[in-house]
């Protein structure tokens, strides 16, 4: 009968000491894929004067009632606005901001935008598709 045995600490550091050598010393590998590209952010003002005119005629008005300070802070930096009739679905991209949107300026969206109803989402992420 082989029983319990003594363990060395000094053994023990040994096989970790082993373990963990060259565990950084790796090179990270990545699948290369040509149809995938990086954009840079572009400002919410900016991509909706481009994309969606109607929506930015009411981010201008929603901008004088809040202030540049508050607009650059809060909305430039939403991912996405889309408007059907009486209904607006913002994209926020995180929890706080949806937070603080629904909190301290859900009235002023709702006039800037004539809207009766709004939703916002959040906790989408950058590249993140749980919103969508």
């Amino acid at each position: 009968m082989t029983g319990i045995q003594p363990i060395s600490m000094q053994a023990v550091s040994e096989k970790v000491a082993l373990f963990r050598q060259g565990r950084l010393e790796e090179e990270a590998q990545f699948v290369e894929n040509p149809r995938l590209t990086s954009e840079v952010f572009v400002p919410l003002e900016e991509r909706m004067a481009a994309e969606k005119p109607e929506i930015a005629a009411c981010l201008a008005s929603l901008k004088a009632k809040v202030g540049s300070e508050v607009f650059a802070r809060r909305f430039n930096v939403l991912q996405n606005i889309n408007r059907s009739g009486k209904n607006l679905l913002i994209v926020s991209g995180n929890e706080r901001l949806r937070t603080l949107l629904l909190k301290e300026n859900l009235k002023d969206i709702m006039e800037a935008f004539s809207v009766d109803n709004v939703r916002i989402v959040g906790g989408a992420g950058f590249g993140g598709v749980d919103a969508f």
